[in-house]
């Protein structure tokens, strides 16, 4: 049996080299209430497989193999371990995921009565902690999925007990992140059998995570470094961005070594010192202690794409956006009206790329609330997905660069985006229809994820059987619930969960 991902409760740090050379991409290991457990992942542990490029996924379990396991208060015990170990000890990565096992066949009832109270806390112990992962549950697909549509949880890992409630519907469905397999025995010389486990490619995000540094080549893209909330500059005079007015705007020309009593670099002080970066004092002064706070900022920061920022000591655009976010340097007047709209919308959008929510996981941020204020919601009235509202504003400045309405339809929902983008001129393709041939860049993809959800995104490139794309409200592993701007290099042209694409650059 060929497999390209396992689940071990064994200490992998010395078989690494063996399931390297047999092509394993992706490990899932254990979080667990005794620090001292043999099976819980260790900090040497992650850094080593993440050395060797193997993605890491995790998964909390003290037991839970019956209702008693189960209820609020170890609900809210368990999700502040969990945290406290992934934050404080394994160093995982914001905006990645956490399994939570309920590793048994439960009734509807002891689904009620006990899981569903016990998720319920986790959430609001994520919650309360400013939601740094994700959540995922391991079970049953009745477990799966009345957990997914009560939205208590982002991720689902289907287990191998092919018997249980609801677990062949929920994997013919097709909305599982990971399905578990049957166990093998003699691999790699683990002591005890391995569960083998396929990946969704049809999703793509399992939530896993890789220690690795930004810019270093892993087999998924690395997240981005969870950057803190940029300090208030009200006292500092310096005009606002036209198209993000929550944020600084560049002003054109790079900060150098010898400015002083400038109200850009007053601000450059004030976000590196909110950032780590130094203690300075904000006068404005851009002298050897900012330089070399500059220049440490620049070594262990990098652009969206993942090249490293210009280690120089000053701040260019590049550096500016670094620093406060794409959007701060984002000018509607550096586009050319002359460029057709297809290539524009493309344009515009990849200027975005790299933008976060602030905090990750709130659906808000200077960027995002303008792209959701775009559709005419209003981002402090809730948490709204805004994979549709970057969509929209996209082509909104697109085409106000083209003196032209905008030809999508005013609205933040994919679905409704699909039912409503069909009924004007848009170009259609069905899914029975989606091939390299009939897909082309400058489309939008719809995915419909259940529940009366989904997910949608820009084609920017046809490959083979797969698309490039730039996606808002994703991570870079392709989630429909992520946190910020990203693109995404290996999604299908169609999927179990695809509608179909939209073309509305020649309307």
């Amino acid at each position: 049996m060929a497999f390209t991902a396992l689940d071990t409760s064994q200490n992998s740090r010395n078989l690494i080299p063996c399931m390297g050379d047999k092509g394993i991409s992706a490990v899932g290991r254990y979080y667990t209430k005794r620090r001292t457990n043999s099976k819980i992942l260790t900090a040497d542990e992650a850094r080593r497989l993440s050395d060797a490029c193997i993605t890491i996924w995790t998964v909390y379990q003290n037991r839970h193999r019956e209702a008693v396991d189960f209820s609020s208060v170890k609900g809210k015990q368990e999700a502040e371990d969990a945290l406290d170990y992934a934050r404080n000890v394994v160093n995982q990565p914001v905006g990645s995921g956490i399994y939570f096992s309920a590793d048994f066949d439960a009734s509807e009832a002891t689904f009620n009565n006990a899981i569903r109270p016990h998720f319920e806390a986790i959430v609001a112990a994520f919650v309360a902690a400013g939601n740094p992962y994700r959540i995922g549950v391991y079970g049953s697909g009745a477990v799966c999925k009345s957990l997914l549509e009560a939205s208590l949880i982002q991720l689902t890992w289907l287990s191998q007990s092919g018997g249980f409630r609801g677990t062949a519907d929920f994997k013919r469905s097709r909305r599982w992140n990971i399905l578990q397999a049957l166990p093998v025995a003699n691999f790699c010389d683990f002591d005890d059998e391995v569960d083998p486990d396929e990946i969704n490619n049809d999703i793509g995000d399992f939530g896993g995570f890789s220690l690795r540094p930004a810019g270093v080549a892993q087999p998924m893209a690395a997240q981005p470094v969870a950057i803190a909330a940029a300090p208030s500059i009200s006292s500092i005079p310096l005009p606002a961005n036209a198209e993000f007015p929550g944020m600084p705007a560049f002003r054109g020309t790079p900060l150098h070594r010898g400015e002083v009593g400038s109200p850009d670099v007053k601000a450059v002080q004030a976000r590196l010192n909110s950032l780590g970066f130094g203690k300075l004092v904000t006068d404005g002064d851009l002298g050897e202690g900012t330089q070399n706070a500059i220049l440490h900022f620049q070594a262990r920061n990098s652009t969206p794409d993942g090249k490293p920022l210009p280690i120089d000591g000053e701040v260019g655009a590049t550096t500016w956006a670094a620093l406060f976010g794409q959007g701060a340097v984002f000018k509607a007047q550096d586009f050319d009206a002359k460029t057709p709209m297809r290539q524009l919308v493309i344009d515009i959008a990849a200027s975005q790329i790299g933008v976060v929510e602030q905090p990750h996981g709130s659906n808000r941020g200077p960027e995002v609330d303008v792209y959701i204020s775009t559709t005419g919601l209003d981002p402090a009235t809730g948490a709204f997905p805004w994979c549709v509202c970057f969509l929209y504003w996209v082509f909104d400045q697109a085409a106000k660069i083209k003196g032209k309405e905008n030809p999508l339809p005013k609205t933040a929902g994919v679905i409704s985006l699909w039912n409503q983008g069909r009924r004007t001129e848009a170009q259609v393709v069905r899914k029975s229809e989606a091939s390299a041939r009939t897909v082309t860049p400058g489309m939008i993809f719809h995915l419909d994820l259940g529940g009366g959800k989904g997910h949608a995104g820009l084609v920017i490139e046809v490959r083979d059987d797969h698309i490039i794309t730039i996606e808002g409200n994703t991570n870079s592993g392709g989630s429909s619930d992520g946190f910020g701007v990203f693109r995404r290099d290996a999604r299908p042209i169609t999927s179990s969960v695809l509608l179909g694409y939209l073309d509305f650059c020649d309307v």
